[in-house]
């Protein structure tokens, strides 16, 4: 199952209109969990850390609701907040190690007990009269998140349940019998999850043909960002597609195209009765336009369709151990289906920029999906060509975020393609030099063009957006982009 955002993308040089995307009917299918063994995206998981707090502050008291924290640690662009509360239980109080400040000089972690050594009396008879409520009767248990660097990185965070007590008062060491727990949802009645990207992070443009000299650039880029997708990406001058050779040949060329702006994710779950019942993914799309100025040029009769990666961005993300994964990725590029037939060369292009910001959020559990914004403006290149020919111009610009989240113990799959801006048409390029040409009598050079541009949005599966296991329509539009005949050259 799938999920996702959307941009928009058009290209050029002219006056700019708005125009309102339409939403379509799509079919009633609702994401589902999958196995987790069946994540297609790789990469590295950077695991989250929890925000400690070994300092001054000290708070032994038992609670009834608790609130933990995580972040990556580095730039603090990625942080979650894992909220929790027991108040319909009576005999369940928690308490997270990460408040008892620099009070410990050791912790042992290993269960079934589980030893808390103070350094001095005062903080050990002060949590010994809070923790006491434990041994007061025998349901009383306290669920305790361990926060200690003597406990390891691998127990972070970790939930044990304590049900009894027993203190050496000459030493000032608290012994607890306890249990580690290895299902975080299942002591969690009522909680909410919160996982996002806040800071806004400045990325350089990166140019395709850099990515392709230096293969470590991208890992390097994208070890940097964690979950913020960056779309600020050129690949311009760059081919797309060539076919045949000598006097049977047609090729494709982005003349100046790239992208701007990035892609924010959240994932939520809210936890009730010790189970999830509401979960989604949503992408947020900020700044985000994209331009596309091609030229199809050939000789013959030759055609193409397909699809070209131009800008991959590595698939990447982060892990809260025992609570929650997410890797994403995204592929930027071109899809065609162009062909030519006679001699020359035809330009066309636009540029489109997308209300911002534009908010998709998918629903896997207990919600309805929610958008906000996905409006375009879009600004267009007069066509130009040179010699004799007709020319099919199906091309699209794609960007195809992907994600794939773990919450607790279920995996979801989520994925939407952008294709934008999309053009759909044909040329026709001719001269005379008696002149009559786009119906003028000074007019020795034209092309006669029949475009349209137009945007398509899709939640889909699989591998390839162009033929997916599964979609889900969100929006599609096209529209004139032009129908005329337009004078390159006259009669001197």
């Amino acid at each position: 199952m799938h999920i996702s955002s959307i941009f928009a993308l058009a290209l050029g040089l002219a006056p700019a209109w708005a125009v309102p995307v339409q939403e379509l009917t799509g079919l009633d299918l609702t994401p589902g969990a999958i196995p987790l063994d069946k994540f297609r995206l790789g990469g590295d998981l950077k695991v989250l850390k929890p925000k400690l707090r070994l300092g001054d502050r000290i708070d032994f008291a038992l609670k009834k609701r608790i609130s933990l924290n995580w972040n990556d640690g580095d730039d603090d662009v990625t942080k979650a907040e894992l909220t929790a509360n027991w108040d319909e239980q009576d005999d369940v109080k928690v308490i997270n190690m990460a408040d008892f400040g620099s009070a410990l000089e050791k912790v042992d972690c290993t269960a079934p007990t589980m030893s808390l050594d103070f350094k001095t009396s005062g903080p050990y008879n002060e949590a010994k009269t809070s923790w006491n409520w434990v041994n007061g009767a025998s349901k009383n248990n306290i669920i305790m998140f361990v926060n200690h660097p003597s406990c390891g990185e691998d127990k972070a965070d970790a939930p044990f349940r304590v049900t009894s007590i027993r203190y050496d008062d000459q030493r000032f060491i608290a012994y607890m019998t306890v249990k580690e727990i290895d299902d975080l949802e299942s002591v969690i009645p009522d909680g909410d999850l919160v996982v996002e990207t806040l800071a806004d992070v400045d990325e350089p443009i990166v140019n395709a043909r850099d990515l392709e000299s230096d293969p470590e650039l991208a890992k390097r880029i994208v070890a940097k960002k964690t979950t913020t997708i960056s779309l600020n990406k050129n690949f311009d001058n760059r081919n797309i597609f060539s076919l045949g050779s000598g006097n049977n040949y047609v090729k494709l060329d982005c003349t100046d195209c790239g992208t701007r702006g990035k892609i924010k994710v959240k994932l939520y779950a809210k936890i009730r009765l010790f189970r999830v019942k509401k979960s989604y993914v949503e992408f947020r799309a900020e700044d985000v336009q994209a331009f596309l100025n091609l030229k199809l040029h050939g000789k013959g009769n030759k055609s193409g369709k397909g699809h070209k990666v131009v800008v991959p961005i590595t698939a990447y993300g982060f892990e809260i151990r025992r609570v929650a994964t997410l890797r994403i990725a995204a592929d930027i590029g071109v899809g065609y289906d162009a062909s030519i037939d006679g001699e020359g060369h035809v330009t066309w292009g636009a540029t489109a920029k997308l209300t911002n910001p534009s908010v998709w959020r998918e629903c896997f559990k207990g919600c309805d999906d929610e958008k906000s914004g996905w409006q375009i403006t879009t600004t267009q290149v007069e066509p130009k060509g040179a010699g004799s020919l007709k020319a099919k111009l199906g091309v699209h610009g794609f960007i195809t975020p992907k994600a794939e989240a773990r919450i607790f113990k279920s995996g979801y799959e989520v994925g939407v393609a952008i294709l934008a801006p999309k053009f759909d048409g044909t040329a026709t390029v001719s001269g005379n030099s008696n002149g009559g040409i786009c119906a003028n009598t000074k007019a020795i050079l034209g092309v006669d063009v029949d475009l349209k541009v137009g945007l398509q949005c899709y939640v889909y599966a699989g591998d390839n957006y162009q033929s997916p296991d599964w979609r889900k329509v969100l929006f599609e539009r096209m529209w004139t982009l032009y129908d005329k005949c337009f004078i390159l050259a006259r009669k001197p």
